[in-house]
């Protein structure tokens, strides 16, 4: 256990530096000065100044090489080099809005997709199966992007749910409409309602392949000599289902959901600036489209960011496949 934690955490490591150093690396590539976005048509004396100043005229490994030195040592992913406020505020501000979206986005898609492989594994070959199928495969057709303007405009017009914005869990004074009236939202209540749009687009975006994945595991898991072994002992069929079969099935889902961290960060891009939630998504949207300018220690601060949960969620995924499931413990040992 401990060389599995520890080996993650090495590998973590490593990927960060190589992330980071490629988006340097990338970065600069692009023919594009930063300088341009905070000056307006300066001089080439204004520019040099400035690029000085900002530390852009060194070559780039010193530039990211005092970077990981302060990452490492400190913690700190520096300034922005728009605005200049600190990375780790920006993304701290960030965070709350792209947490909810993703984690009340897997527990919705887990709650739907589970039932319903599990529903099309046990009446496999018949018109509920292939119901079910052909949902799958319109939803991975379907682009997220159609789905949430879809499903924005429809919750607009019934007004059934407000088409954007985010309200915390704590609570803030914000302004509503164009007439700049102002008012208080926040709270389980207010979170969940803005959320739920996002939380169901997000949900439709996994939820195919996620269908289809609880489907085969259990297809896999039912002609097992184990599930035959606990019906010849007479367990009832709830019990071999829900204490048997989806025991093994959830190991690969976890998985399957330290795969998608880095394909959640796409989803989020498009949920977020859909929906105007103030995440992680709609940072890097901004940043990438040239639409606010280039900010390269914003990237670079996201980079290690999606790094980080994508280490986590792999380490989260091969403990949590030795709890389920036996054989994986075995396998180890």
């Amino acid at each position: 256990m401990v060389r599995l934690v520890a080996g993650r955490v090495v590998a973590g490591i490593v990927l960060t530096l190589l992330l980071t150093l490629l988006t340097y690396v990338v970065f600069f590539r692009i023919p594009v000065d930063p300088v341009s976005y905070i000056l307006n048509e300066p001089t080439p004396e204004q520019r040099a100044e400035l690029r000085q100043q900002l530390g852009l005229d060194e070559p780039l490994l010193n530039q990211w090489g005092r970077f990981a030195w302060r990452l490492g040592t400190e913690g700190d992913l520096g300034t922005s080099l728009l605005g200049g406020a600190p990375v780790n505020s920006i993304l701290r501000g960030s965070l709350p809005a792209t947490v909810s979206l993703v984690l009340g986005g897997f527990v919705l898609t887990l709650l739907l997709a589970f039932p319903l492989g599990m529903l099309s594994a046990l009446r496999a070959g018949s018109l509920l199966d292939r119901g079910i199928f052909g949902f799958t495969v319109i939803g991975i057709v379907l682009h997220p992007f159609l789905v949430g303007l879809v499903l924005r405009s429809g919750a607009e017009r019934l007004e059934i749910a407000p088409g954007g914005g985010y309200c915390p869990l704590r609570g803030q004074t914000q302004e509503f409409g164009p007439s700049g009236a102002t008012g208080f939202c926040g709270g389980l209540a207010d979170w969940s309602h803005h959320m739920a749009l996002p939380w169901l687009t997000f949900a439709l975006f996994f939820l195919p392949l996620y269908t289809r994945m609880v489907r085969a595991r259990f297809l896999d898991n039912l002609d097992q000599l184990y599930v035959r072994t606990a019906r010849a002992k007479g367990a009832s069929e709830r019990r071999v289902l829900l204490g048997h079969v989806s025991r093994n099935a959830l190991g690969p889902l976890t998985a399957m959901i330290a795969v998608d961290v880095a394909t959640v960060v796409t989803a989020a891009i498009y949920i977020e600036t859909i929906f105007g939630l103030p995440g992680i998504g709609r940072l890097v949207a901004s940043n990438l489209t040239g639409a606010r300018g280039y900010d390269l220690h914003v990237l670079v601060g996201v980079v290690v960011l999606v790094t980080i949960a994508i280490t986590a969620a792999n380490l989260f995924s091969d403990l949590t496949l030795r709890r389920l499931d036996p054989r994986v413990r075995a396998a180890s040992r």
